[in-house]
């Protein structure tokens, strides 16, 4: 005799936040760089529910924290893995970007920021930025400017770009 009592299923009750979701919460503040952010980021990577999309964006956040410790090189590897799992986020490119304008690879930061349109509008301003970073390293001033002034209209309140832009005085052709 079928008992339906017998095969009812619970679900799976989740209180507050995962752990990817409390690193990337936590990432959010532009001033967090502690050692217990970057412990949840890195433990958050070893939940079996994350997705390829969302081991990817805790590989990013775990990177970005490492960034802003000054571990640079350990941080290019996790957002060049990153962008192994999940290519087609080209949000990914702004942060491997930025580590390598850091570590004065500015040749490599200018072929993976090589198209600025295809990163999110909420965000295409910084990858204009990145880019104008390297340009100017490489004494590409024009190109520079000319990057600096994309950001700029994109986000005319985003200061990094206004400040490096008053380093600039263009002068007539003639």
């Amino acid at each position: 005799m079928f008992d339906p009592n017998a095969h009812a299923q619970g679900i799976v009750y989740h209180f507050g936040q995962s752990a990817a979701e409390a690193c990337a919460a936590r990432v959010a503040d532009p001033e967090e760089r502690s050692a217990r952010i970057l412990r949840l980021c890195e433990n958050a990577l070893h939940a079996p529910d994350l997705t390829p999309a969302s081991y990817a964006a805790t590989l990013t956040n775990t990177g970005i924290v490492k960034m802003r410790r000054g571990d640079l090189d350990a941080a290019l590897a996790d957002f060049q893995a990153a962008h192994a799992e999940d290519a087609a986020s080209p949000d990914v490119a702004i942060n491997l970007g930025a580590a390598l304008v850091r570590l004065g690879r500015f040749d490599e930061a200018l072929n993976v920021l090589a198209d600025p349109k295809a990163i999110s509008r909420e965000r295409r301003h910084v990858a204009y930025l990145n880019r104008a970073i390297a340009h100017w390293a490489l004494d590409d001033v024009a190109h520079a400017h000319e990057d600096l002034t994309v950001a700029t209209a994109l986000k005319p309140d985003y200061a990094p770009a206004r400040e490096m832009l008053q380093h600039f005085q263009v002068a007539d052709a003639n």
